[in-house]
């Protein structure tokens, strides 16, 4: 069940940027990808197929979720309006703390 949000502004910080990604743990799918290839040699690339396969399908199927830029909050389960954008790496470098 999705729960409408207002995202003129994050609850948490006041930042008024979020960016949305699919709610998947990348850990995961990073362990998906050298199964499929480090298999290449056995399966003679066949692996990638099903490996791209399986990518494709938990694409479609994983819900998106809303970041906020500024203190990185994340928003599962809501209503993403559609001028909320994918990540970009110059609004995140506003909000980059100096070193």
């Amino acid at each position: 069940m999705t729960e409408k949000m207002d995202f003129s502004q994050c609850p948490s910080c006041g930042c008024k940027h979020f960016y949305h990604q699919k709610d998947f743990n990348r850990t995961m799918g990073c362990l998906v990808i050298l199964s499929g290839a480090i298999l290449v040699p056995f399966t003679y690339g066949l692996s990638l197929m099903v490996v791209a396969i399986i990518d494709w399908f938990l694409y479609k199927r994983v819900p998106d979720e809303a970041v906020c830029y500024k203190c990185r909050a994340v928003y599962k389960n809501v209503q993403i309006p559609n001028g909320i954008k994918v990540f970009n790496h110059h609004i995140a470098e506003l909000y980059e703390e100096p070193d």
